[in-house]
């Protein structure tokens, strides 16, 4: 049913849903530990995307 190539995805996949379902009893049981700032968020949203723009625009001056 599963070959080593989908094993992969197929361990991601309980890992993270193992890994929310943590998450998700440990804010049940302490909601205060998880409360998170508007700046936390952006960070989280928008710094991997200016990471990968700076990486990509120095690849691109770095080729040319």
């Amino acid at each position: 049913m599963f070959d080593k190539g989908n094993l992969k995805y197929f361990s991601i996949g309980l890992i993270s849903l193992f890994l929310s379902g943590l998450f998700k009893l440990i804010g049940y049981l302490n909601p205060n530990v998880l409360i998170i700032n508007n700046f936390v968020i952006l960070l989280l949203v928008f710094g991997p995307a200016l990471l990968v723009t700076i990486i990509l625009v120095f690849n691109k001056f770095s080729n040319s």
